[in-house]
Formats: C-alpha cells, sequence, structure tokens
C-alpha cells in the first residue's frame, strides 16, 4: 500500500468512526446504517484499515495475494484470500484468514469461518453487540 493510499484509508476509517459515534452513540463499536447498506464496501475498508492486505488483479492474474470481499448469495458477505501464483498456504488460508477474522471482530463484524473441502472463506455479518 502507498503511503498516499495508507492515509486515504487512515482518514476514511478515522470519519466512519467518528459516523457510528453521531448516529448511534449507545453501540458506536458496532458497524452503522451506512456500513449495512454497503457491507462489501465497509469490510474491505475495515480489513484495509488493520492492515489487512487486498488482493489486486490484472486480468486474471493475481499480482498482490490478499483478501477478496465479495456478497454472499445466501446474504452478508464473504472474504476468502488469493495468492500470487505459485504461492499456496499450506492450511488453504486459514491463518491468513483468521487474521482478517480478527481485524473484522475488532471492528465489530461478526466473521465465522468455513471449510468446504479445500476452500476457506470466511462469512462475515455486522455485529450483534453483546
Amino acid at each position: 500500500m502507498t503511503e498516499d493510499r495508507a492515509q486515504q484509508v487512515a482518514q476514511a476509517w478515522e470519519s466512519l468512526l467518528r459516523i457510528r459515534g453521531l448516529v448511534q452513540p449507545d453501540h458506536s463499536e458496532l458497524p452503522a446504517p451506512w456500513e449495512r447498506a454497503q457491507p462489501v464496501r465497509a469490510v474491505a475498508l475495515a480489513l484495509e484499515a488493520a492492515g489487512v492486505p487486498i488482493c489486486a488483479v490484472d486480468g486474471d492474474a493475481v499480482v498482490e495475494g490478499g483478501a477478496v470481499v465479495e456478497p454472499e448469495e445466501r446474504g452478508g458477505t464473504r472474504v476468502t484470500w488469493r495468492y500470487l501464483r505459485g504461492q499456496r498456504a499450506v492450511d488453504a488460508g486459514e491463518a491468513d484468514l483468521g487474521a482478517a477474522a480478527d481485524a473484522l471482530g475488532r471492528a465489530g463484524w461478526d466473521a465465522l469461518l468455513y471449510r468446504a473441502g479445500r476452500v476457506r472463506y470466511l462469512l462475515v455479518e455486522p455485529g450483534r453487540g453483546g
């Protein structure tokens, strides 16, 4: 991530935290209505703000390994991990996804790791609070 991009992400995240505090002062640790309405963008911002790399592609080729954030067919948001060609995590990406889940938890999102054969992914939903 370039220094300019890091500053932009930090500023966007700080602004989002302020919005949370304004619109839901009793639960500012949880995603605000905008985040709930735009979960793919909000989850990607939360990950990037926490320093989790976001996957970059050029056509079909991965040029930077990292998290891929997409809408989940049954609702919620899905996070997978893509690697550069020739790189493959022995644990099918569970460690990287675990770090992403921890970052999302600190940002107010619930992230559960799913295993489907050799595929690993997170299903992410807004946190419910405690």
